[in-house]
């Protein structure tokens, strides 16, 4: 559809009624493909393929990605960063998914500007003073959840409390943190913003749920 759409090149004269219908038509095949690719993540989203990660450097990098949509957004973006925090052994390319979407769903919380604080850190650390568990933290100045938004967040899929989008993003940040045998949480207020966790396991195979 969307192929055949730009094939017939319909450009009329601005004050052509007809102008106006064939804009809103591209915009609307282009909100459905995004649909459809939001599906077919969410359905390819299989067990992770374990290596080290290192989710300082991943959080960097994807900083670097959004740094101008932050900015044309004004919102202030926070590295808080443990220098000391240990490897996962993680699926990277899931992850990085996962970290995108909470980040962009901050965003899209934040819609006259704020300030989204991405921080990280081990726990609980053991008797030999290693973490058994690694905390990424993404905290925003947005407009808050409700009880029942906090509820639903991470299991709808094509149900949303939001006025726009599917919220196929935070699901598919759910189911990859449950392949990753991770753990989240959320913590918000209306009008005071939202600050979600993601709790993952150094050894995703050897340690059991963050409790």
């Amino acid at each position: 559809m969307k192929m055949l759409y730009h094939s017939l090149d319909l450009k009329f004269p601005r004050a052509d009624p007809r102008a106006k219908d064939a804009q809103i038509l591209g915009d609307k095949i282009e909100h459905l493909n995004k649909i459809v690719e939001q599906i077919l993540a969410f359905a390819r989203t299989t067990e992770p393929q374990l290596s080290p990660v290192d989710l300082n450097e991943l959080v960097e990098e994807l900083g670097l990605l959004v740094r101008h949509k932050l900015r044309n957004q004004n919102i202030q973006f926070i590295h808080k960063l443990d220098p000391r925090l240990p490897s996962v052994m993680a699926d990277a390319t899931q992850l990085e998914q996962a970290f995108l979407n909470l980040i962009l769903n901050a965003a899209e919380a934040m819609p006259g500007g704020g300030r989204l604080t991405v921080g990280s850190r081990g726990l609980p650390a053991r008797q030999d003073g290693q973490p058994t568990h690694v905390a990424v933290e993404f905290k925003d100045t947005g407009e808050g959840m409700t009880e029942e938004q906090r509820r639903r967040a991470f299991t709808s899929v094509l149900s949303t409390t939001k006025a726009k989008g599917t919220g196929l993003g935070l699901a598919i940040v759910g189911r990859v943190v449950e392949t990753h045998r991770g753990e989240l949480k959320i913590k918000s207020r209306i009008g005071h913003g939202t600050t979600i966790s993601v709790i993952l396991p150094v050894k995703p195979e050897t340690v059991p749920p963050f409790k």
